[in-house]
């Protein structure tokens, strides 16, 4: 199986070219549970990946934590 690279949190991550879970990626980026992850679109837009979506990833991802504002 081929190898490609995302980034995860910034950091590059060199992985095989299949599909994952997001609880998977957000375990590879050191994410905890209550993180959003999010993969960020070509036009600059964010999708939600959800723990139990499955999705194929693509050379050069970006996938981080989404910011969440809190009320206080």
């Amino acid at each position: 199986m081929s190898t490609i690279t995302v980034n995860i949190e910034g950091a590059p991550r060199h992985l095989e070219d299949r599909e994952y879970t997001g609880a998977e990626l957000r375990e590879l980026g050191g994410l905890g549970p209550r993180d959003k992850l999010v993969r960020e679109e070509p036009d600059g837009s964010e999708t939600a990946i959800p723990p139990a979506r499955r999705v194929q990833v693509s050379p050069n991802d970006n996938f981080f934590a989404s910011v969440r504002h809190r009320r206080g």
